[in-house]
């Protein structure tokens, strides 16, 4: 009583147990891919490397601003601070305002700066949107002080 083996998953041909003839213009096209293929992915893998470091270099260089611009706001305060303790009655008020004004300045000029390093790493990150502000917000910020921008630009 031979009972009939049924059908394997691959069909009844058993087609994976066939010997594959293969020429060699396929062995050399084959060869050929593969090694094409290589060199896109090592391609690749080196472009993600230099966008790595560049955004690397980018943060580094930021948070080195954000350190001297620290180091700069606290020198100045101090300076300031000292200015307006000393006994001297020749130190008058105004010119510590002054003082304070310029102060005040610098502060925005430098803030501004960083908010431009900002702006170019966020660019080099590909990242899309408005910085953080609604269309309304943008409008409103450019009615107050877009004289002013105009002025000092």
């Amino acid at each position: 009583m031979n009972q009939p083996s049924a059908p394997s998953v691959f069909g009844t041909a058993n087609i994976l147990a066939q010997p594959l003839p293969l020429t060699l213009g396929e062995a050399v096209g084959v060869v050929l891919l593969l090694l094409l293929s290589v060199a896109a992915n090592a391609l690749q893998l080196y472009q993600r490397w230099v966008y790595i470091r560049t955004v690397y270099n980018e943060l580094v260089g930021t948070f080195n601003s954000i350190g001297w611009l620290l180091v700069r706001c606290m020198s100045r305060t101090e300076e300031l601070d000292n200015r307006g303790k000393v006994p001297d009655r020749y130190v008058a008020e105004s010119t510590v305002l002054r003082a304070f004004r310029d102060y005040s300045l610098e502060t925005e000029f430098l803030l501004r700066v960083l908010h431009e390093q900002l702006v170019g790493m966020a660019k080099t990150l590909s990242v899309r949107g408005h910085w953080g502000y609604s269309q309304e917000e943008k409008k409103r910020i450019e009615e107050r002080y877009g004289a002013k921008l105009k002025r000092v630009g």
